[in-house]
């Protein structure tokens, strides 16, 4: 009885191998099927985006157009104004960049000083665009009449007292801005080298200040007198910095003066220091009113 059985095991083996093939089958049609429909759908939503990209860019560069529009500043307005008196506010409002504003204003607080209009083309900023585009309104005297400005002209704005003499050793920075042509810068210049000095001896050293010019010095020297009283440096108890410290006596200066007392055993007359061939006539001469023995 038992061989009978086996044909029936036979065919359902078959047949459950030819239903397992027919499934796998299916699923490779319906797992393809699915793969070209993705891929369909993403074409078309790739060319529907690249079609839509550059109306999207136009729309933003408008908008971008507009609200830049929208946040801009009022137009500048030309004014006559005086480059040596004009602020860095006032440069940004006429129309001049930052940087431009920044190196005008600057240049007059370092103690340079516009005595023509020609003057601006030396700063690194202007070129010949923007020099044209100021030299009508610059006025380095005073504003014309028929400026209605309120704002007072360089000539009006001079101290009254422009016409007193005051001693230049006496003077303090404050006292020396009243000088016309002296800023801030100047004053603090003048002033400070004269205590590097040790007090002015004479007017003349005044040209000796960084940035001072003859026109400049010619126009100040009338309101100034100097009277002599110098603090001297002591040649034979001074050391090497403390002589270097004065504006007539460099380093190597110093350090000559201080090897000839040792081999002198002391300086016994000023006249010594003509032995010295780092100091010329000039500087000796320069020098006499600041040293003691």
């Amino acid at each position: 009885m038992k061989p009978k059985n086996k044909p029936s095991v036979l065919r359902n083996a078959q047949k459950f191998g030819l239903i397992l093939f027919i499934g796998i089958a299916i699923g490779i049609v319906i797992s393809l099927v699915l793969i070209i429909v993705i891929n369909s759908r993403d074409t078309q939503t790739l060319s529907l985006q690249k079609n839509e990209l550059p109306q999207k860019k136009g729309y933003q560069k408008l908008y971008n157009s507009k609200t830049s529009f929208n946040n801009s500043n009022k137009p500048p307005k030309p004014f006559y104004f005086n480059p040596n008196k004009v602020s860095y506010e006032e440069l940004i409002s006429f129309g001049l960049s930052p940087k431009q504003s920044g190196n005008i204003v600057n240049y007059v607080e370092a103690g340079g000083r516009f005595y023509k209009k020609e003057n601006l083309k030396k700063l690194y900023c202007m070129d010949d665009k923007l020099y044209k585009k100021l030299e009508p309104w610059i006025v380095l005297d005073k504003f014309p009449a028929k400026d209605t400005s309120s704002k007072p002209s360089f000539t009006q704005s001079w101290n009254k007292k422009e016409k007193d003499i005051f001693e230049l050793n006496a003077a303090d920075t404050l006292d020396l801005q009243r000088l016309r042509g002296i800023g801030p810068s100047y004053s603090r210049r003048i002033y400070n080298y004269g205590k590097k000095l040790g007090g002015y001896v004479k007017l003349e050293q005044l040209k000796e200040v960084y940035g001072m010019n003859d026109t400049l010095y010619k126009s100040i020297i009338p309101y100034l007198i100097v009277k002599p009283n110098p603090t001297k440096i002591n040649i034979n108890t001074s050391t090497i910095k403390q002589l270097n410290a004065h504006p007539y006596i460099d380093f190597f200066q110093a350090k000559a003066i201080i090897i000839l007392r040792q081999d002198i055993k002391g300086i016994k007359s000023l006249e010594d220091l003509r032995q010295i061939n780092l100091i010329d006539q000039a500087t000796y001469e320069k020098l006499l009113p600041y040293i003691e023995l």
